[in-house]
């Protein structure tokens, strides 16, 4: 236990070595990996993006590479593939990882201000730097720690008082503005960022024509939304002038329409296999996003109005929309795990309980994997029992984060601290 301790208590700048380090041996590892067994380490988008970093290097569109569905931001990064070394990208999205693990530190001791905040905000930057499902997504070569960079710095500069003035809030807008061009969902995080930022806060016992009057904008607001617009505006309309049509279908409108009809961790997939050309109008889908619209508007209430608990809400909202989305993929749980860290010290879990969750939600998706791992490389007839552990993992899914909102305490710091008395727990 000392030993853990004492590698645990070794200086930040060491562990930030040690993640990359950690991450580059894995990009070493995945060659011999991609050529000794079925199923690939390198992930298929990784391939995708070269490819259309291949076809923008070329003077083309990055759509000419058929399944590339995002902003041809990620392919003018992945130009180094091609012109230096195909792990560029692999290592770039590394690299993103550490920064972020910088800024989930730094933000975390803002929040805390105190003598114990250090050392309580490198334990959440942990979570990040050494979880396994961040590594494993960054050097298998997907681009989501981009994206999750962006919105995590956007709440640094909400948050903090690192820059001040109506700058930071500007520079928050903006920084949201671009995390939603890359990718649609930080959509989502903008209402309970508004709201942190009201001069008068919304409870359950607010009534409808001062909740109303709350929702008018103030001038930090005003900042906020016009910089997060502007930014979103003048990114995406340049690329539509570059690209045109194609790249508002491939990047957005497709995406709000999407069928995947090959197997998924979504609870929707044996549906939407089922239905792929019998739905002109799918009901079933609009009525889970009406109800994924309603949760999530509720969380932004509960959580979203004070600054204090902003991080709490944001993490709760990428939950919910990784669970109810109708294309669920591995890569898809870095926008929660993201934000793990701002709000893990928070959680007043017993250490028992905390391992009894997370036993339950990496055993629920490891069943579905088996399941998938038979489909796809044993050819066995098998979508329904697929489907049916979909339904296992949403349920696990919407049970973590019931506990976890019931386990959520703002003055809570991993029992190292309790506010307002500051008395070290005993």
């Amino acid at each position: 236990m000392d030993v853990v301790n004492d590698v645990i208590n070794l200086p930040f700048s060491y562990h930030l070595v040690a993640g990359m380090a950690i991450r580059l041996g894995l990009i070493v590892y995945g060659d011999y990996h991609d050529n000794n067994y079925d199923v690939g380490y390198t992930d298929v988008d990784y391939k995708v993006f070269t490819d259309a970093a291949r076809h923008v290097l070329a003077g083309n569109s990055p759509y000419a590479r058929h399944t590339y569905r995002y902003s041809p931001i990620i392919a003018y990064l992945l130009i180094p593939n091609i012109i230096l070394n195909k792990h560029f990208g692999k290592i770039l999205f590394s690299v993103f990882d550490v920064l972020l693990t910088i800024i989930i530190k730094t933000l975390v001791e803002n929040q805390l201000k105190s003598k114990e905040g250090a050392r309580i905000s490198k334990y959440c930057s942990y979570f990040w730097l050494y979880n396994p499902f961040s590594i494993t997504i960054s050097t298998r070569g997907n681009s989501d720690s981009v994206s999750c960079f962006f919105i995590v710095l956007s709440i640094f500069f909400l948050q903090t008082d690192k820059i001040k003035g109506i700058i930071k809030y500007v520079l928050s807008g903006m920084l949201l503005g671009i995390s939603i061009h890359l990718r649609i969902y930080p959509l989502a995080f903008s209402f309970p960022m508004y709201l942190s930022l009201c001069d008068y806060k919304i409870t359950r016992n607010t009534d409808l024509k001062t909740g109303f009057i709350a929702l008018l904008p103030n001038k930090k607001q005003i900042f906020l939304t016009l910089s997060c617009i502007f930014t979103l505006f003048i990114i995406t309309y340049g690329m539509f002038l570059k690209y045109g049509y194609e790249f508002l279908f491939e990047t957005y409108i497709y995406h709000l329409f999407r069928k995947d009809t090959k197997h998924n961790f979504s609870i929707l997939f044996y549906y939407s296999y089922l239905t792929m050309d019998q739905l002109i109008f799918d009901v079933v889908k609009h009525i889970s996003q009406m109800l994924e619209l309603f949760i999530l508007f509720v969380l932004s209430l509960s959580f979203g109005c004070e600054a204090k608990t902003l991080p709490f809400a944001l993490f709760c909202q990428s939950v919910v929309l990784v669970a109810f989305n109708s294309v669920m993929t591995s890569q898809y749980f870095i926008w929660f795990l993201s934000l793990l860290p701002l709000v893990v010290h928070n959680l007043r879990l017993k250490p028992v309980v905390a391992l009894l969750l997370s036993i339950i939600w990496f055993t629920a998706q490891g069943a579905w994997l088996f399941y998938a791992y038979l489909l796809e490389f044993k050819c066995r007839e098998i979508f329904i029992l697929i489907w049916l552990k979909g339904i296992v993992f949403f349920c696990a899914n919407i049970f973590v984060l019931v506990q976890l909102i019931k386990s959520y305490s703002p003055e809570y710091r991993f029992g190292i601290i309790d506010y307002p008395c500051g008395v070290k727990n005993k």
